[in-house]
């Protein structure tokens, strides 16, 4: 489960670089700590996603859908499978993209005031901010903490999903870039084989756990022998 967050967290900052970057980067250069701006904006951003795993598994636990995880987990699987053809912003729903056009505007909104502060303490506010920034790949991880048993393992799944997203958002996606045009890939192709690959683990983790079940039900069987 948690390799699965922190593969889940590198290949959505990867597909969603192009978003989140220039929030960073305009980050980056509101004092001469450069450095310190990044940490402190990506720490509040992977701890607003860690809050946001712990209310969501937190939830899930009280929905009777303990039946049915592993046709959720097979629905997710897929969905990442979907999206890595598929950009998340082809989908139109209609209340859903209202609800998340101002939502974005709000963050906005809220990024130009604090962006005048040029402090520390105002860096971290913009990075939990930019947590909440809709995004396909961070929806699809928190529906996946629907599935998990409680409120902790959602916050370390999203923890680690954070996590995952650090090397992009740190500023080393040119370093990705010259090594995959090196190994003669397409930036696109190979994002969309790493979702590809996260989708298949999530599908791939229903069958081995439902091979495991049925191999220890097998164990608890005795032949009975009749004396004849």
């Amino acid at each position: 489960m948690w390799y699965t967050a922190l593969l889940i967290g590198f290949t959505g900052s990867m597909h969603c670089a192009g978003m989140c970057t220039p929030l960073l980067m305009a980050v980056t250069n509101l004092t001469s700590s450069v450095i310190t701006n990044r940490l402190l904006y990506n720490a509040g951003r992977i701890l607003t996603y860690a809050i946001l795993g712990s209310i969501f598994s937190g939830a899930g636990s009280l929905l009777p859908i303990s039946p049915y995880q592993s046709l959720l987990s097979l629905v997710f699987g897929c969905a990442l499978i979907v999206m890595a053809f598929f950009r998340f912003s082809h989908f139109r729903i209609p209340y859903l993209n209202e609800g998340v056009n101002q939502l974005t505007t709000f963050v906005k909104q809220k990024f130009s005031f604090l962006l005048s502060k040029k402090t520390f303490v105002a860096v971290f506010i913009m990075g939990m901010l930019n947590g909440f920034l809709p995004c396909g790949m961070t929806l699809i991880a928190l529906s996946y903490c629907l599935l998990l048993a409680g409120p902790i393992d959602g916050f370390n799944f999203m923890l680690l999903f954070g996590v995952g997203t650090l090397p992009v958002m740190l500023g080393f996606a040119p370093l990705f870039l010259i090594g995959i045009r090196k190994l003669n890939f397409n930036f696109q192709k190979a994002t969309t084989v790493m979702m590809i690959c996260s989708g298949a683990i999530l599908v791939a983790r229903v069958f081995i756990y439902a091979s495991v079940e049925a191999s220890q039900r097998n164990v608890g069987l005795m032949d009975i022998v009749l004396c004849r």
